[in-house]
């Protein structure tokens, strides 16, 4: 049974939020390409669009070349269910979401969701592949840090800090966050970052984010420091050859796939009615992770390309054999 009804799903928060804005005034195409890409996945606006515009889903009404209206009488409402108000509440006992909510807006929920059980506890959860020495979420100082990175990727402005290297070194640096990422096998979130100065060729760093200590926002912009797109950077510092995998989508491993590579660099390319390509673009520390990730899919995803990577997925199927004939 799935957690939610596919009706308070993903693609259906997004036509809810097409024909909201279409019941009052008329929406373009490229409005409705704005709302998927905002809270949808990459393919998104490829599954809907077609759908809603050639009134195989006939819910807008078309009033010019480019333009749409809601053919509803009012405008969708879907309030929360039982269901979700009690995996909202489980959210609220992992430690992580102390990262994204201050304190007050944390009372505030706990406060509304005070008469609800929660759907599960951090404790029914046994993780055999993650690593034990996951940082502190729950340390004022990696909270603030944390919002401080998220402030400054949003408002384009480098950051200067100290930071506490795991070999216990400890420098001041100064850069440009443009990404942070999650290792959900060492449980730690990493900076990615372009180095300042940046000297004649630009330098990503990655940094842990538990080494990171008094950080500050500068006055240093991101036009101040590259004449190049971030997503350009982000893109430069894949420096492993891409993977190619296919994904059929049963079973909802489209959009499974989606959310569990959602922090990769990607492009996704449909093949067919049911068939996605997915090209996964990496840094090569980050291959033995991006390995694992793949094979919990199992069947459902296809490795094509490139063959080195094929190779490695072999030898790791061929190692988990033999320790099953051991045992």
């Amino acid at each position: 049974m799935e957690l939610f009804s596919e009706i308070y799903g993903c693609y259906y928060q997004i036509v809810s939020d097409i024909l909201s804005k279409s019941d009052t005034s008329v929406i373009s195409k490229q409005e409705m390409l704005r709302i998927c890409d905002k809270k949808g996945f990459a393919e998104s606006s490829l599954s809907i669009l077609p759908k809603l515009c050639s009134g195989e889903w006939s819910f807008l009404k078309k009033t010019s070349s480019d333009g749409y209206t809601s053919r509803l009488s009012h405008a969708p409402h879907m309030p929360a269910t039982l269901l979700q108000k009690r995996w909202l509440k489980a959210l609220l006992s992992d430690t992580r979401i102390q990262l994204f909510f201050n304190p007050d807006a944390l009372s505030e929920l706990q406060a509304a969701l005070s008469e609800v059980d929660p759907l599960f506890h951090p404790d029914d959860f046994y993780y055999y592949d993650r690593f034990d020495n996951g940082d502190d979420y729950t340390s004022t100082d990696y909270q603030q840090n944390f919002r401080l990175i998220i402030r400054a990727i949003k408002d384009r402005h480098a950051i200067a800090f100290r930071y506490h290297s795991s070999k216990g070194k400890i420098s001041h640096k100064a850069a440009l966050p443009l990404k942070l990422e999650y290792s959900s096998k060492n449980n730690r979130f990493r900076l990615i970052a372009l180095k300042y100065p940046t000297g004649k060729r630009t330098v990503l760093e990655r940094y842990n984010l538990s080494g990171i200590e008094q950080a500050v926002i500068s006055n240093i912009t991101a036009d101040d420091m590259s004449k190049h797109s971030l997503d350009d950077l982000l893109r430069q510092d894949c420096d492993a050859e891409p993977v190619h995998m296919v994904i059929k989508n049963e079973r909802n491993a489209l959009e499974r796939a989606m959310l569990h590579f959602a922090n990769y660099d990607k492009d996704t390319i449909q093949l067919d009615e049911n068939t996605w390509e997915c090209i996964i673009y990496y840094n090569s520390s980050m291959e033995t992770e991006l390995l694992i990730e793949i094979l919990s899919f199992g069947p459902a995803v296809k490795v094509t390309a490139p063959d080195s990577f094929i190779a490695l997925i072999k030898e790791r199927l061929q190692k988990q054999l033999r320790l099953m004939q051991h045992t």
